[in-house]
């Protein structure tokens, strides 16, 4: 049975500390200032056979008015990253704050650093300056970003953060969702949205997620091919013929009715 997560992750990093970058990888949209400090971004990972892990990230704003609602905003929180420039000492001596204020308001949970514009040439931090710091106040790890990074690098940390949910359970494969897919998604949610033969409105669609976002299983991966291209060849359908095809994921009690006695 497919597990389901709902977490609450904390983001937090000085002003131009490329935090703004990561979170835009999550999504890319633009957004302005929020008006009260926070802005928030929801990341939805799968791994294994349908696990779902859905975090919500609390973007803080580093702005002096905003400072003193952070320690409400970091109740509850499951995990903490916090970003510095690596081309900017100043942004690195900065974490101690936000390292503080993630320990004295959300406890002893997991926080990861993520040096930001590794890709410069200009560096005003060393890596035995970065270790020292994660071995003195007990830190997870670290990771390094740039402007040039693939998505596969990215999805690196939260792969760290969701194998700390249950060290017991191996990550055999891990997916985070992208724009592009779950736009894809929501055409095949569409058409299988109502049991083809009752016309009831079927009550989940979460085996069908299961299926879609399931990268790794080649009977998954040719069913979601399938899948796709029967919603580009419906477009092409002769509309005579339309209101004579029904296509769809019969409901538990048409199935149950119509195959009941071919389950083995």
């Amino acid at each position: 049975m497919p597990k389901l997560y709902k977490l609450k992750l904390i983001l937090g990093g000085a002003q131009n500390s490329g935090k703004s970058s990561f979170i835009n990888f999550i999504n890319r949209h633009q957004k302005a200032e929020p008006p009260i400090g926070v802005s928030f971004e929801s990341v939805n990972c799968y791994a294994n056979n349908g696990d779902l892990y859905k975090f919500l990230v609390w973007d803080l704003k580093d702005r002096e008015r905003f400072r003193f609602l952070f320690p409400v905003f970091c109740r509850g929180a499951y995990t903490g990253l916090i970003c510095f420039d690596l081309s900017d000492k100043n942004s690195f001596l900065d974490l101690n704050r936000w390292i503080t204020l993630f320990r004295e308001s959300a406890g002893e949970i997991p926080i990861i650093l993520i040096g930001t514009k590794a890709d410069l040439e200009k560096r005003e931090v060393t890596d035995e300056e970065i270790n020292d710091l994660i071995a003195r106040e007990g830190l997870e790890c670290a990771f390094f970003t740039s402007t040039y990074d693939n998505d596969e690098k990215k999805e690196e940390i939260f792969r760290e953060i969701v194998q700390k949910i249950d060290l017991n359970n191996p990550l055999n494969h891990f997916y985070i969702l992208q724009d592009s897919d779950d736009k894809k998604f929501k055409l095949i949610e569409k058409l299988f949205e109502r049991c083809p033969i009752c016309k009831k409105k079927n009550h989940s669609n979460r085996d069908l997620r299961n299926v879609y976002y399931n990268k790794h299983n080649p009977v998954t991966i040719r069913l979601r091919e399938n899948l796709l291209r029967l919603i580009n060849n419906l477009e092409n359908i002769n509309i005579e013929h339309s209101n004579k095809i029904s296509i769809g994921i019969p409901c538990c009690a048409c199935f149950k009715e119509f195959f009941g006695e071919q389950q083995v």
